[in-house]
């Protein structure tokens, strides 16, 4: 229909052309043209805005969220995810609830198992990230794998899916593990440093903001494993690559406000308004482009004069990347910016959860301890996969963590073709919300306490009589937990950040007792992408022994 006014308006200014050619003056000319424009225009507006959304639009008959909606409201919302979670509590649906921006362009929010696995499984090349979204973080992350859509991502998908088999990351907890020891070590010298008051050193209690600590420890877990490069951000406080991601992350009204704009105008237009943040992201990202580039180049140079086998090739992620040949140095650097900001910030975020929770339920940091302590004798012991993952508790309090506080508490797709959705026609054009944070807490899948903490949820209890791990906490889908989307386009590095969860996790609440700072702080969730305690996530912190 749109096509059709726009065609008939271009009739419209042809016939006016011969026509002033024959009859009218220049002047007439220009009255015709301006007044053909104004009409299309005007009748575009109201097809847009009235008729197809209220009159033709086949969603108009889904259960609506009252009123109007816009980027703005969903993006501020504290913590992300808060309406949508309420809004799938109170309105009857049977899959999509359906909502209207300012210019009534339609969404839907994705609410049961049908319209999950229909988005992110059945039909999961129907969607794709909104060009606006995509384009301001390709700043970011530049255009890797978390960016790409259809055949390239199948192609990259394919090329780096043998690098997050499950047995390269079990061969690589005893990274983890030798960084969780790094980390543990200079966060003791860091309460040394600010004992709280009334005690002295030779109790070993301070006070310690996690937040930075965590997104460094995992800095230097994904470096090593990503492109052999450890950036040494635990024992570097100055550290250039941690301040870079610092300045482009930290959770501030601003950087919230920023997003908005750049969700809203086009990449050409935002970049060039005249705001510090803009600066900010140019500045910052230009820094780690052109550290990834000086990677892969060295990393090339140096394969090409030592001749490495595929053995040594395959040590990291960008070794392999190269070894399959897949990829060209840009696509590299691309698929290396994607890996040093996803593949450190998401854990980091959800480390700092975890202790936040843990103050909240100090009667599961004690258990926990003991738990940890009963597997491995002390922090400096070297440990194996099983030695963490056969923990039942240790593996409920990081799935809660990962259930509670999604790093990405809400994501967009756009439907690139008509398709269907939970057994309703979704038109071309639609845009779809896919909320973690609301599907992980909803009473659909987790009952009346899916707000709660409870561990419990992911611990069985097999014909022994033992306590082990689960991987469903009860729920009857796996699409109940989002945290990692699913299907094709479910994040490939969800094996690395649980197991450096579990032993970032299993480091901190070994060693450490802890609790907040001031009980009584009220935390905000924000964050630009990820999700992050505005205030900071600042513990009282006390050494346990000599564990």
């Amino acid at each position: 229909m749109s096509d059709t006014i726009t065609a008939l308006a271009a009739f419209t200014l042809v016939e006016a052309y011969f026509l002033q050619r024959t009859i009218f003056a220049e002047e007439t000319f220009r009255t015709v043209c301006l007044g053909a424009l104004g009409v299309n225009l005007f009748i575009k507006a109201l097809y847009g805005i009235i008729i197809w959304p209220f009159f033709l639009n086949p969603l108009r008959h889904l259960p609506r969220v009252p009123g109007l909606m816009n980027h703005a409201s969903i993006i501020f919302d504290s913590p992300r995810g808060r309406m949508p979670l309420h809004w799938m509590k109170t309105i009857p649906n049977e899959g999509l609830i359906h909502m209207r921006d300012m210019i009534c362009k339609s969404y839907v929010i994705a609410t049961n198992h049908q319209a999950l696995l229909d988005i992110m499984s059945t039909n999961t090349y129907d969607f794709e990230k909104p060009w606006r979204f995509r384009n301001f973080l390709a700043r970011i992350i530049g255009f890797g794998m978390i960016l790409s859509e259809g055949a390239a991502h199948k192609k990259q998908r394919k090329a780096l899916t043998p690098a997050f088999n499950i047995k390269n990351i079990r061969s690589m907890y005893s990274l983890m593990w030798e960084k969780t020891g790094q980390f543990l070590d200079e966060m003791e010298k860091e309460l040394m440093h600010n004992p709280m008051e009334g005690t002295n050193a030779d109790e070993k209690i301070g006070k310690l903001e996690v937040g930075e600590w965590a997104s460094r420890l995992t800095l230097d877990i994904i470096g090593p494993a990503a492109m052999g490069r450890d950036f040494c951000s635990l024992q570097d406080k100055d550290n250039r690559v941690a301040e870079s991601f610092l300045n482009i992350l930290e959770p501030t009204t601003e950087k919230m406000a920023f997003l908005a704009m750049n969700f809203t105008l086009p990449q050409w237009i935002a970049q060039r308004v005249p705001w510090r943040m803009n600066d900010v992201i140019t500045n910052e990202t230009n820094f780690l482009r052109n550290l990834c580039n000086d990677i892969v180049h060295e990393k090339r140079q140096t394969l090409a004069e030592s001749k490495a086998s595929a053995k040594d090739l395959e040590a990291d992620i960008l070794g392999t990347m190269m070894l399959g040949g897949d990829f060209s140095d840009t696509e590299l650097v691309d698929q290396m910016l994607t890996f040093l900001a996803a593949g450190h910030e998401t854990t980091a975020s959800a480390l700092t959860w975890a202790c936040y929770l843990l103050t909240q339920h100090p009667e599961y940091q004690t258990r926990l301890r003991e738990e940890i302590r009963t597997q491995i004798p002390s922090g400096t012991s070297p440990i194996t996969h099983q030695d963490l993952e056969s923990l039942p508790l240790l593996n409920g309090v990081c799935q809660e963590v990962l259930r509670l506080y999604p790093t990405v508490p809400a994501t967009i797709r756009e439907s690139v073709r008509d398709t269907v959705v939970a057994g309703k026609h979704v038109p071309k054009g639609t845009r779809v919300i896919l909320c973690p944070y609301a599907i992980n807490r909803s009473p659909l899948f987790w009952g009346d306490n899916g707000d709660e903490f409870l561990p419990e949820r992911w611990i069985d209890t097999d014909k022994n009589g033992n306590q082990v791990p689960n991987n469903n906490g009860g729920a009857s889908t796996n699409f109940a937990q989002i945290t990692f989307l699913h299907g094709q386009r479910a994040c490939i590095g969800k094996d690395f950040a649980r197991a450096e969860l579990r032993c970032a996790v299993a480091g901190v609440v070994g060693r450490f007792k802890f609790e907040m700072q001031d009980p009584k702080q009220e935390i905000h969730i924000a964050g630009a992408v990820t999700t992050k305690p505005v205030e900071g996530m600042n513990l009282r912190m006390q050494r346990v022994d000599e564990w």
